[in-house]
C-alpha cells in the first residue's frame, strides 16, 4: 500500500485485520492471566492457540465484507471475546460481561495506538510492512504487559468481585460509549466528531475508556475487599462471644456436678420408683456432662472444646481430640477462638447430615512439630466439594452466597497471620482440614 493510500481517510484507521485479530486476542489472554481460570495446564495452552487462529481468521474473513455490516461484524467480535472468557475465566455471567468490555477496549486501544505510530513513521520515512509488523509487535507488547502489571495486582486472586447488574451495565455504557465516539469518523467522515487527527483522538477516547473501566474495577474490588473484611470481623467477634458465654456455662455445670453427692442422697431416701428413675436419668446426664469437659493444658482451648462436645453428643456426633494445648500460648485468645469455633463450627455441620452412624464421626489433632504447630480437622461429609482454582478453598453451598463462606477465610487469615498456611482435601466423603502455625514464641 502506498502512503496515498494509507493516508486515505476511508484507509488511515483501517488497522490490518490481521494485526485486529491479535489485538483482541492478547486483550483476551490479558484476562486469561489476571484472573483465575477455570481450564488449567495444557488445556489452557490448546485454547489460547485456537482462540488466537479463531479471532484472526474472523477478523480477516471480515475484512472482505462490505461496510454496511461492520457494526454486525464488530458484535460479533465482541460476543467471540465472550464466549471465550466466559469459557476460560471462573467468573459469573456478569463478572465475564465486564471483562469483555474491559479486553475489547483494550484491544481497540491497542491497535490505535499501533496504527498511529505506523501512520506518523509513514508521513517520515514511507510505508514499510516490516516496520509495521516490528511497531505492531512493540505496541501490543508494551501495553499489554503494563496492564496486565495493573490488572494483577487490582484482581486480587483470593477475592471473588461482587459485580452487580448496576456495575455491568455502567461497563457496557462505557466501552458502548467510548468506542461509538472512537469511530464514528471511520463511518461517517462528516460529523462534529469527524477532526482532522482521527488517529490520535481515537487513541485517546480509547485510552480513556480503557481507564474508567480500570479504575471501576479497582473500586469492586476495594468494595468486596471492605464487605469481606468486615463480615470475617464480625464472625471472629461472634466467636469470641461464644467463648465468653461457653465460660459462664462451664462455671454453672462445673457447680451442678459438685452438688451430685445430693442427688445420690436423694436417690438413696426416695421411695417412688418414678422418682428414682428420674434422678437417675438427671445423674446420667451430669456424668455425660462430665465426661464432655476437656483437659489440655489450655483453659481456653478447654471451654471450646467442651461447649463443642456437648453439641456433639446431643446431635448423636462421636468427637475425638488429641489436643496439647500447652502449644497454644503463643497465640491471642480471640484467634483461639476463631480457629477452632470456625474449625468445628463446619465440621459439626457437614457430619450431622450424615445417616451412617459409625460415619457420623469428628476427629480433631493439635501438635506440636520443631517450630510448627500443625491443627487438624476430619469429619466426614456426604456432598462433593467443589474448589475454585483461584482461593484454593470450598465454595460455600448455602444459597445466600454473599452472607456465608467466611468461616475458612477466617481460618486461612489466622493462619497467615502466624506465618502459616491452610489446606483443603477430600478423599471420597472424608474431609480434611489441616492448619500450620508458627510458633515464633
Amino acid at each position: 500500500m502506498s502512503l496515498l493510500e494509507i493516508l486515505a481517510p476511508e484507509n488511515i484507521m483501517d488497522t490490518p485485520r490481521l494485526f485486529t485479530g491479535l489485538a483482541e486476542w492478547g486483550a483476551v489472554f490479558v484476562c486469561f492471566l489476571a484472573h483465575k481460570r477455570k481450564k488449567t495446564g495444557p488445556l489452557f495452552a490448546v485454547l489460547c492457540i485456537a482462540f488466537a487462529f479463531l479471532q484472526t481468521i474472523f477478523q480477516i474473513i471480515a475484512g472482505f465484507s462490505h461496510i454496511s455490516l461492520w457494526i454486525p461484524n464488530m458484535m460479533i467480535a465482541v460476543g467471540i471475546i465472550y464466549l471465550e472468557i466466559y469459557f476460560v475465566v471462573d467468573a459469573t455471567p456478569l463478572e465475564s460481561g465486564f471483562y469483555t468490555a474491559q479486553a475489547f477496549l483494550l484491544a481497540e486501544f491497542s491497535a490505535s495506538l499501533y496504527r498511529m505510530f505506523y501512520v506518523w513513521y509513514a508521513m517520515a520515512l514511507g510505508p514499510s510492512k516490516i516496520i509495521s509488523t516490528a511497531l505492531m509487535l512493540i505496541v501490543y507488547s508494551v501495553v499489554f504487559y503494563v496492564v496486565y502489571r495493573i490488572d494483577r495486582r487490582t484482581s486480587r486472586q483470593d477475592v471473588q468481585p461482587e459485580i452487580t447488574l448496576k456495575d455491568f451495565a455502567s461497563a457496557i455504557a462505557t466501552g458502548i460509549g467510548a468506542f461509538s465516539l472512537s469511530n464514528v469518523s471511520f463511518v461517517w467522515t462528516n460529523t462534529p466528531f469527524s477532526v482532522d487527527n482521527i488517529l490520535y483522538v481515537r487513541t485517546l477516547v480509547d485510552l480513556g475508556g480503557v481507564l474508567m473501566l480500570m479504575t471501576q474495577k479497582d473500586k469492586i474490588y476495594e468494595s468486596t475487599m471492605f464487605n469481606q473484611n468486615f463480615a470475617i470481623n464480625q464472625l471472629l467477634k461472634r466467636q469470641y462471644e461464644q467463648y465468653k458465654l461457653s465460660v459462664d456455662n462451664s462455671e454453672m455445670l462445673r457447680k451442678e456436678i459438685h452438688d451430685l453427692k445430693h442427688y445420690l442422697i436423694a436417690l438413696k431416701n426416695e421411695p417412688s420408683p418414678e422418682k428414682k428413675q428420674e434422678y437417675l436419668e438427671e445423674l446420667e446426664q451430669q456424668i455425660a456432662i462430665q465426661e464432655s469437659f476437656q483437659n489440655t493444658g489450655n483453659q481456653v482451648l478447654d471451654v471450646i472444646l467442651t461447649n463443642k462436645s456437648l453439641q456433639c453428643r446431643k446431635k448423636g456426633i462421636t468427637f475425638k481430640v488429641m489436643a496439647d494445648g500447652a502449644n497454644l500460648s503463643f497465640m491471642h485468645v480471640r484467634d483461639i477462638c476463631a480457629l477452632f469455633g470456625n474449625l468445628l463450627d463446619n465440621a459439626i455441620e457437614a457430619t450431622q447430615t450424615i445417616t451412617v452412624p459409625e460415619n457420623r464421626l469428628i476427629t480433631l489433632s493439635v501438635k506440636s512439630k520443631n517450630n510448627f504447630l500443625v491443627v487438624e480437622c476430619i469429619n466426614c461429609c456426604d456432598k462433593k466439594v467443589l474448589i475454585p482454582h483461584r482461593a484454593g478453598l470450598p465454595k460455600t453451598t448455602k444459597e445466600d452466597k454473599q452472607n456465608h463462606g467466611f468461616g475458612l477465610k477466617s481460618i486461612r487469615m489466622i493462619a497467615e497471620k502466624y506465618n502459616g498456611s491452610m489446606s483443603f482435601s477430600q478423599n471420597k466423603n472424608w474431609v480434611t482440614i489441616k492448619v500450620l502455625l508458627t510458633n515464633n514464641g
